[in-house]
C-alpha cells in the first residue's frame, strides 16, 4: 500500500471563483485567528491551547460568523489540525514557529475525508461541497484503482486554480530482487546530469531564460500604487511568469527521471549539500533553476514505486577520483578532462564522477556480498570535516570538450585486472 498525488487545473466559473474565493479568504483568517488565539493565551496565561479546545470555540463561531459557516466544516477543522501539527513541530525543534497568512500568498483548503462524498470526479467536471461542479482538465490519468483519500483546493498569486487529490493504493510496492542494469549520476550545472551510459544532458537554464521578462515585471509592479487594481493586475502577471519557470523545470525533471526508470533498475546519485552549496553567491541562483533537490525526489518515489532501486552515496572528491585506480588528482574547476597520475589514462571530469558514483553506490547495497571483494571496489574516501560542500566536487561551471572518452568499461576494460562491476551485474552474478 502507497499513497499517489495527482493535480489537475480547474477552470470555475464566475459565481464558482467567487464562492471558492470566500472560502480560501475564509480559511486564511480561521487560521490566522487561531494562531493569534495561542499567542495570546501562551503570552497572557502560560499555558498552551490544544486542538480540542480551538475545536470547541470554533463550533460556536461557525453559527456566528456567516464566513466560517460558507467553509465545509472538515475543511475548517482540518485548518486546525495543521495549526495544532504545526506547534508540535515548533516545540520539537523541526520547524519554525508558524506564521500569519498574507492575503497575498498562495491560499489553499483541503477536504479531508474526500471519500465520503464531499468530492466526486467526473468526466470533464469535479464536484466540490458547497461549490457545485467545477470544469477540471485531467492531463493525467485519474487511479481507476485506490482510494480518493483527501482533496485540496489552490489558489495561485497567479489566479489560477487547482485540485490536488491523494489516493491511497492497494497494490504493494515491489521490492527489488535482481539489478541488471544499474547506472551512476554525475549532477553538474553546464551539464545537468552526466551518466555512466555517456548521456549528457545541457542545463535547461529557465530561470536565465525568463531574466528579461521578470525584470521587466517586476519593475511594472514598482511603479504602481499600492492597493490599486493595476497593481494587482501586474502582480498577477509577474506571479504567472515565476509559476510558468517553476512549471517548466517540474515538467523537465518528470520527464528526466521517468527516462531513467524505465532504462534502469538501480540509479545512484550524489548525496549533495544543496543548501550549504548555495551559500556560493556565484552559483547560487543556477543551483536553484536545476532544481537538483526535486530532481532527486522525484527520482526516488518512481524508482521505488517501479520496484527498482534508489540510493545517494557521498560527494567527495567523486570529480577528482579515478575511477580505474583510484588516485587521486588535486586538479582545479576549470579543467575538465586530466591525465591520472596514477594510471595515466585520460579521463573526462564528468563522466569520471558518474562512474565512481556508480562505483560507491554498488559498494553501500553491496557491501556484504562475496561477488564484491575490496580489491574491485575499494573504499570511499572519508568525509570532507568541512560544514559545506565544496562546490568543485559537485557542481559542473566551467566549460570543457564534451566528447566522450574511454570509460565504457568493456570486456577488456576491466578494474585491477578483474571482471568489471558492470559485468557481473550483466550476469547476475551480483544480487541486492
Amino acid at each position: 500500500m502507497y499513497k499517489t498525488g495527482r493535480r489537475y487545473r480547474i477552470y470555475p466559473t464566475k459565481n464558482q471563483e467567487k464562492t471558492l474565493l470566500r472560502m480560501a479568504e475564509a480559511a486564511r483568517k480561521l487560521w490566522n485567528d487561531a494562531l493569534w488565539h495561542r499567542k495570546w493565551v501562551w503570552e497572557s496565561e502560560r499555558r498552551s491551547v490544544s486542538y480540542a479546545e480551538q475545536a470547541r470555540i470554533l463550533t460556536k463561531e461557525r453559527q456566528v460568523e456567516l464566513e466560517l459557516g460558507l467553509l465545509y466544516s472538515q475543511s475548517a477543522q482540518d485548518i486546525l489540525r495543521r495549526l495544532d501539527k504545526a506547534f508540535k513541530s515548533f516545540l520539537s525543534g523541526l520547524a519554525k514557529y508558524p506564521r500569519f497568512k498574507s492575503a497575498n500568498s498562495t491560499s489553499s483548503f483541503t477536504y479531508p475525508q474526500a471519500y465520503n462524498g464531499s468530492v466526486n470526479m467526473n468526466e470533464n467536471t469535479i464536484e466540490l461541497s458547497k461549490v457545485g461542479a467545477v470544469p477540471i482538465v485531467t492531463h493525467q490519468k485519474v487511479p481507476s484503482e485506490g482510494k480518493l483519500k483527501t482533496c485540496t483546493v489552490i489558489h495561485e498569486p497567479s489566479g489560477d486554480w487547482y485540485v490536488s487529490l491523494a489516493y491511497v493504493m492497494d497494490s504493494p510496492i515491489r521490492k527489488p530482487s535482481m539489478v541488471s542494469s544499474p547506472v551512476g549520476v554525475d549532477l553538474g550545472l553546464k551539464s545537468i546530469v552526466v551518466t555512466t551510459d555517456g548521456v549528457r544532458i545541457p542545463h535547461p537554464n529557465y530561470l536565465r531564460k525568463a531574466e528579461r521578462r521578470l525584470v521587466r515585471l517586476q519593475r511594472s509592479v514598482s511603479r504602481k500604487q499600492k492597493g490599486s487594481k493595476n497593481r494587482t493586475k501586474a502582480r498577477h502577471l509577474l506571479a504567472g511568469c515565476c509559476a510558468k519557470v517553476a512549471r517548466q523545470r517540474k515538467d523537465f525533471n518528470h520527464k528526466l527521471t521517468t527516462d531513467l526508470v524505465r532504462h534502469h533498475d538501480a540509479v545512484f546519485f550524489e548525496d549533495l549539500r544543496i543548501a550549504n552549496m548555495t551559500r556560493n553567491h556565484s552559483l547560487a541562483k543556477s543551483i536553484h533553476d536545476a532544481g537538483w533537490g526535486q530532481l532527486l525526489s522525484f527520482a526516488k518515489y518512481k524508482e521505488e514505486r517501479a520496484g527498482g532501486m534508489f540510493e545517494t552515496v557521498q560527494s567527495a572528491y567523486s570529480t577528482q577520483e579515478c575511477f580505474f585506480c583510484g588516485t587521486l588528482n588535486p586538479i582545479g574547476l576549470d579543467v575538465r578532462e586530466f591525465d591520472c597520475a596514477g594510471c595515466g589514462r585520460r579521463l573526462n571530469r564528468d563522466l569520471n564522477a558518474a562512474w565512481i558514483v556508480l562505483k560507491r553506490g554498488i559498494a553501500k547495497v553491496g557491501q556484504d556480498m562475496p561477488e564484491l571483494t575490496p580489491v574491485e571496489i575499494g573504499p570511499p574516501p572519508p568525509e570532507s570535516n568541512s560544514g559545506a560542500s565544496p562546490v568543485a566536487e559537485a557542481g559542473t561551471t566551467g566549460g570543457g570538450v564534451h566528447a566522450q572518452l574511454p570509460l565504457s568499461l568493456k570486456a577488456h576494460d576491466t578494474i585491477c585486472g578483474r571482471m568489471s562491476l558492470t559485468d557481473l551485474f550483466c550476469q547476475g552474478r551480483v544480487s541486492v
